[in-house]
């Protein structure tokens, strides 16, 4: 069981939770951004989304370099995440056609996630609202959401895909850490074979070049 320890709200003042606060303030920007609709907007849109995911991953890596870990950065971070994806995909809706059914399924996934955790932090314990299917979905909702942004067709066909495969691993991901939490068992770390990070970076590679590729096509030409 993971016991949660009290909030400090001083813990704010740490660099890595400031790092999670540059994206929620960056939210309404990006927000406003997308309504003006243009160019200029646009481009702008996307300097500020690299931001967001450079503070995305500035923040974790700055909490294990520096060995940082609060109660407030574990409950900040997810939470940055959702609101800025909230916010984002209910614009995208409505100015680039974000597939509603799926921002159904997001929020209502979420929403199960916060709930979750806000049972156990009652009880005095913590579940990790942040695990690496995790991670790897809002990576691929953030490209997927990008896409949207430039009015990227390809990218969009790619990532939706994607994204709903991470989606249903971290979902179950999450509901067993919440089933082995509140039956009072430990979450267990497995070891990760080397071969299996090769593979991955292998397989992000891929995608990445097929991303730029079809990116480049589209906006350049053949």
């Amino acid at each position: 069981m993971n016991n949660m320890g009290k909030i400090n709200y001083r813990d704010i003042t740490q660099i890595q939770n400031l790092m999670t606060l540059i994206r929620i303030f960056l939210t309404p920007i990006l927000g406003y951004l997308l309504w003006l609709d243009n160019d200029r907007a646009t481009i702008l849109s996307v300097i500020l989304l690299l931001v967001a995911a450079a503070t995305d991953y500035l923040d974790g890596y700055l909490a294990r370099r520096l060995h940082r870990f609060s109660t407030l950065g574990l409950i900040l971070d997810p939470l940055a995440d959702k609101i800025f994806a909230f916010v984002l995909i209910i614009e995208l809706i409505f100015l680039r056609g974000f597939p509603i059914w799926f921002a159904v399924l997001i929020f209502i996934r979420d929403i199960i996630i916060l709930l979750g955790a806000s049972m156990m932090y009652k009880k005095g314990n913590l579940i990790p609202t942040s695990v690496n299917s995790g991670k790897y979905y809002f990576a691929s909702l953030a490209i997927l959401i990008a896409s949207y942004v430039i009015k990227f067709s390809f990218g969009q066909r790619l990532f939706i895909y994607l994204t709903i495969i991470l989606f249903v691993i971290s979902s179950f991901e999450y509901a067993r850490n919440f089933y082995m939490v509140s039956s009072g068992r430990e979450i267990a770390k497995a070891a990760e074979k080397p071969v299996y990070r090769y593979l991955r970076g292998v397989l992000i590679i891929i995608i990445a070049g097929i991303y730029f590729y079809e990116l480049f096509r589209q906006f350049m030409g053949s």
